[in-house]
């Protein structure tokens, strides 16, 4: 594979979470193949990075363009088209809550493993949809249409995690068989995995240890690539560059100013240390971060888009926020003082 084809500036940070290394491995073919809007893919070549449960998705901002504009485009030539899509993805959101609540309790095998990747790349086709339009709606439309997706949104906040909560448990039912632990079971690729479920042969434990540490994906439209250790360096190199600085810019997505002491939370779970006032630091937001948001003076994360987690309840709590900046959570360090200006989408270092 051609790594040179990656090397450029136009790398954004569409996602961050905990989704596994075994998640992260049909993401990518589902962005570069199986999703499709018109001629194109979802992605012409994506970036996926997971460390020790943590995980972060990167596009170019050229496919994300290319993308937002023409479903903007479906919309503004069809204003009925926004309701068309929000209730389309909350029909996919009850389609594959009931189907997960049936293969949970089954033994999993090729035909149930397939079944559930089927029915993800169904839901995330308007998941993307729903998540990327509304960055590039004209300001009348956007005003229009937006209670339509953001409801729509918030209706499919828990897919994410209960998808991932299938993934752990199908791991967990493989443990058993095999005296793998699990959370090395989740470091297969979804090809090692139906390939289990036929042979019932898994990689070397020393492979699935490497890649649980420190693993990143690349993925084009014509195929994709795991890169384990010290490699990995070189794919962020691909993407980060030199981060040296002293302020960030990103998107507003509820006005104001706040100065506080920067936490980053990677896991809300491990979160003691944060206190009331201090400035939420995050490659993105879910509902398990509420409690901590509830006590922030503000919120900055590296993805997001106006529907993100992090946008709605800054909206809803009326907080400052600033979302989509990239890097935040590579330049900013736990313990630093900041001003965040969410007028002007800035956050800058005051020491």
């Amino acid at each position: 594979m051609d790594i040179q084809a990656f090397k450029h500036s136009g790398w954004t940070k569409i996602w961050a979470g905990t989704w596994s290394f075994l998640s992260c491995s049909h993401f990518g073919v589902e962005y570069t193949k199986l999703i499709r809007f018109g001629e194109r893919p979802f992605l012409s070549q994506a970036i996926i990075f997971v460390s020790e449960g943590k995980s972060n998705c990167w596009a170019t901002q050229t496919d994300r363009d290319i993308l937002g504009t023409y479903l903007a485009g479906q919309i503004s030539n069809n204003p009925e088209r926004a309701r068309e899509v929000c209730t389309s993805l909350k029909q996919e959101v009850d389609e594959i809550l009931t189907l997960l609540k049936v293969l949970i309790k089954k033994n999993i095998d090729l035909q149930t493993y397939q079944q559930f990747l089927r029915q993800v790349v169904k839901y995330y086709y308007w998941h993307i949809y729903d998540k990327y339009v509304v960055d590039y709606l004209e300001p009348e439309m956007l005003e229009k249409c937006l209670p339509y997706f953001e409801e729509a949104r918030i209706y499919a906040e828990s897919v994410f995690k209960r998808t991932e909560e299938f993934t752990i448990a199908m791991a967990e039912q493989i443990a058993r068989q095999t005296g793998v632990a699990a959370r090395l079971i989740v470091c297969l690729t979804y090809t090692e995995m139906e390939e289990y479920l036929v042979s019932k042969q898994l990689p070397e434990v020393n492979i699935l240890e490497a890649r649980e540490k420190s693993s990143a994906f690349i993925f084009d439209q014509t195929e994709s690539q795991v890169f384990v250790g010290e490699a990995v360096k070189e794919i962020e190199k691909l993407v980060f560059g030199n981060r040296g600085q002293n302020s960030i810019k990103g998107q507003t997505a509820f006005a104001g100013k706040a100065v506080g002491t920067v936490r980053i939370i990677l896991d809300p779970a491990k979160a003691d240390n944060f206190k009331a006032g201090d400035i939420l630091v995050a490659g993105m937001t879910r509902p398990d971060y509420l409690s901590l948001m509830k006590q922030a003076s503000a919120f900055v994360t590296d993805g997001g888009g106006i529907l993100c987690h992090a946008a709605i309840v800054a909206r809803e709590m009326k907080k400052p926020c600033v979302i989509g900046t990239q890097i935040a959570t590579k330049v900013l360090r736990d313990g630093d003082m900041v001003e965040v200006d969410a007028e002007k989408g800035l956050v800058r270092i005051i020491k």
